[in-house]
């Protein structure tokens, strides 16, 4: 079995819940690797661990179809991704297989041609039974865009490189732009949009919180969801089976928390925030 503190870390915890005064060296022990590794500990969610250290012989079957329809039917593939809930729960749990693919260089001369890509593949997901949320770019605007997009961080924390390989830089800075505009896209005043949009709407708020909180995990951030609105109202949202007054709520509440975070990312003292 694998101890996650070691023996001498142990010792200082028992000396200290036994009120025993701590040498500086074990002070600075405590301080630096004990109580890092215990707020981890209490973040961490066994279930999903368990999920994704479990061998399932189906994700070896699911990763092939895949990568036999993207290497089958586009060139310059640099790397492909599979990302979010299906890697979260090893292909046990999901609604649909998120997909990064990412290209050795651009193989659409626009938008449209782009969108097609896209379309032709997730319709070949579909005749095999793979429900798969496609996104496409290319290896140099993937570079420039990474340490730039909130999205992207949170997407790619939860990955499994399925072919190719992808470097991404150890540290993103997000400019004050970067996490008002991401408040901007979630801005949303209609309750008659779908539930899940909703959601999606507040998780996006959320998740800006986060960042100025330097915290990047999925697991985490559907735990502060459930805590601002709780896990039925969420579940409803998710589902699209939530009422217009349960839907006017939510909106007015996310109105109201995007604006004190709007708040507070205008008068924070930096101007470029490192992650």
């Amino acid at each position: 079995m694998v101890n996650i503190l070691t023996n001498r870390e142990k010792q200082i915890i028992k000396k200290k819940l036994n009120n025993h005064s701590l040498t500086q060296n074990e002070s600075n022990i405590l301080s630096k690797y004990i109580r890092p590794k215990l707020k981890q500990m209490k973040n961490l969610d066994v279930e999903i661990l368990l999920n994704k250290l479990e061998y399932n012989q189906i994700a070896k079957s699911v990763e092939g179809k895949i990568k036999k329809i993207v290497l089958g039917n586009l060139t310059k593939v640099e790397s492909i991704i599979v990302f979010g809930s299906a890697i979260q729960n090893n292909y046990k749990n999901y609604n649909d297989i998120d997909l990064l693919i990412i290209t050795k260089k651009r193989i659409w001369k626009n938008a449209g041609e782009k969108y097609d890509y896209i379309l032709k593949l997730t319709g070949l997901g579909k005749e095999i039974g793979l429900k798969l949320d496609v996104q496409m770019i290319d290896k140099k605007s993937f570079s420039y865009e990474y340490p730039r997009s909130p999205s992207l961080i949170y997407q790619l924390h939860d990955r499994k490189v399925i072919y190719g390989k992808i470097i991404l830089q150890s540290r993103a800075k997000f400019s004050k732009l970067d996490l008002r505009m991401k408040l901007d896209w979630s801005d949303i005043d209609d309750k008659d949009s779908l539930g899940n949009d909703i959601y999606q709407s507040l998780r996006n708020v959320i998740l800006v919180r986060l960042l100025l909180r330097k915290t990047v995990d999925n697991q985490i951030l559907k735990t502060e969801v459930i805590k601002e609105i709780g896990e039925k109202i969420a579940s409803k949202l998710k589902n699209n089976t939530a009422s217009k007054l349960e839907k006017r709520l939510v909106l007015d509440y996310i109105k109201n928390l995007s604006e004190n975070i709007d708040e507070e990312i205008v008068k924070a003292k930096w101007e470029k925030i490192e992650i």
